[in-house]
């Protein structure tokens, strides 16, 4: 067999037979791992943070644009939409012509979206600048597979670890931090501070990271817009739900568009010689199980944060609520934070020594076991600290684990689009668990003044949901080969963390 080729297999990944597969090469490695992997995972904060700053301030959103309030919840959808696009279709670029580029790219487009939002008050150049943010949520898989190939083997699952954890604690500190910020620096402050961070991190990319030479590819144009054309109904369909009704006739007409795109754009990828996304690679059971348990896990992550929120800001006239202000949430929202990031180092340790496999399976039942602890322990701030805590530290075992599992099932040439997929499916993940717990809090929730508060009730539900969602994600995990059972030819020679 020719170096770069791939074996043909029965497994279902007729669409890999044959196809000339990119043999990706560096002019260097990395003259310094560490300072690869702090520039890297500040990437990984700073795609975070630009998903999550806004999310709290949904509420003042009508204000501060002088728009209605469902008309301001498309500064939102326009983050979710842009990253959903943006994703599979980045992360096969840099598959095709190198990390470092699309990294850089996306960075300037997240410090032109920051710009925009920081000097100007218009609600539709709000709308642009968010999307353009939005689009830096491919930063994280494209970062990922640049430490595979850039970081020496024994290094890869502690950088892609502790990515994985400053990546959680980017979406926890952002919740909070926006908050403080807006309160007493004004909202222009939030994006001013993404731009020159953003700004920084880009020029530091392009002058330390190295350079890789690939060979040219052609760009399935076609199948790109199709792909848009399927996903951007979807997207609609999960954020826009609960407003305008399950049932309506938008919702169900932008369904039906929705399948009809996937079911034109699927035949048509299969005859492609350089898809937008590889298909067969989809369907093997390491990545396709992997991304249905992103899926619960996202939810999962978003819920105890959001949760933890609000539970210490609701006023305490409100079953559940701690009542504290807005400063003293931010300060205790900062430990849930930092579990994510203290936790890294620990998860690259299991995944050195376990695989993983068995990694993603112990943070799901941690995370099962910790809400149930957070369903006993809300009686405090001290508890609900805690426990949020808890949840967190099982919640980096599982984003550590994923991305690990998915580059050891996966040719090295598709590192950057296999761990896109994954990244879309935790997006989808996360706006699923949004409608759900508007869906929850609409029939659980009591009124006050006008204003609609969580209760106990409402917290416990949810709780108990995620107990359910985070054991039915370790039971799926346990139905993962090992690195030893997968197909011929489709494990990568430099993996470092074997699936077992």
């Amino acid at each position: 067999m020719r170096q770069g080729e791939t074996r043909p297999h029965d497994n279902g990944n007729r669409a890999l037979s044959g196809m000339a597969l990119m043999r990706s090469r560096y002019v260097r490695r990395a003259d310094s791992p560490n300072a690869v992997i702090v520039v890297l995972c500040m990437v990984g904060i700073v795609a975070a943070l630009g998903g999550t700053l806004l999310v709290p301030l949904v509420s003042r959103l009508p204000e501060i644009y002088d728009v209605s309030a469902v008309q301001a919840s498309w500064i939102i959808t326009s983050t979710l939409l842009a990253g959903a696009l943006a994703t599979p279709i980045l992360t096969r670029l840099a598959d095709m012509f190198g990390e470092r580029l699309i990294i850089v790219a996306t960075l300037i487009g997240l410090v032109l979206g920051s710009l925009l939002l920081a000097v100007s008050d218009s609600f539709a150049l709000a709308i642009v600048g968010r999307s353009l943010q939005g689009v830096a949520a491919a930063l994280v898989p494209v970062a990922m597979s640049l430490m595979k190939h850039v970081l020496p083997p024994e290094r890869v699952g502690f950088g892609v670890a502790l990515m994985s954890g400053t990546l959680g604690a980017g979406s926890a500190l952002g919740l909070p931090l926006a908050g403080f910020m807006y309160t007493h620096l004004g909202w222009n402050s939030l994006f001013w501070g993404l731009a020159i961070v953003g700004a920084l991190l880009a020029f530091l990319v392009w002058t330390m990271l190295p350079k890789r030479v690939t060979s040219k590819q052609s760009i399935d144009w076609f199948g790109a817009l199709l792909l848009t054309v399927a996903l951007t109904p979807l997207v609609l369909v999960v954020t826009q739900g609960n407003v305008w009704g399950w049932l309506s006739r938008p919702i169900i007409g932008l369904a039906l568009l929705s399948l009809v795109a996937f079911l034109a754009w699927v035949p048509w990828e299969r005859r492609q010689r350089d898809p937008i996304v590889h298909l067969g690679l989809l369907v093997l059971r390491p990545v396709a199980l992997t991304n249905i348990v992103a899926i619960i896990i996202a939810m999962a992550m978003l819920i105890n944060l959001f949760l933890a929120g609000q539970q210490l800001a609701v006023p305490e006239f409100v079953a559940g609520g701690l009542g504290l202000s807005a400063d003293a949430t931010g300060l205790v929202m900062a430990f849930p934070a930092g579990a994510v990031a203290a936790a890294s180092p620990l998860a690259a340790r299991l995944l050195r020594r376990f695989g993983g496999r068995w990694v993603l399976v112990a943070g799901a039942l941690f995370m099962a076991a910790s809400y149930v602890a957070r369903v006993l322990l809300d009686g405090s701030v001290f508890e609900v600290a805690l426990g949020a805590v808890l949840v967190c530290v099982g919640t980096c075992l599982a984003l550590s684990a994923m991305p690990m599992i998915i580059m050891a099932a996966v040719p090295s040439e598709h590192t950057a689009s296999a761990n896109g997929i994954n990244t879309l499916c935790r997006m989808l993940g996360t706006s699923l668990s949004t409608a759900g717990m508007a869906a929850v809090t609409s029939f659980t929730a009591v009124t006050f003044d006008g204003t609609e508060y969580p209760t106990t009730e409402t917290y416990h539900l949810l709780f108990w949901a995620c107990v359910v969602l985070s054991v039915a994600a370790a039971l799926l995990t346990t139905a993962i080969p090992r690195r030893d059972q997968l197909p011929d030819g489709l494990v990568t020679e430099s993996a470092t963390a074997p699936l077992r």
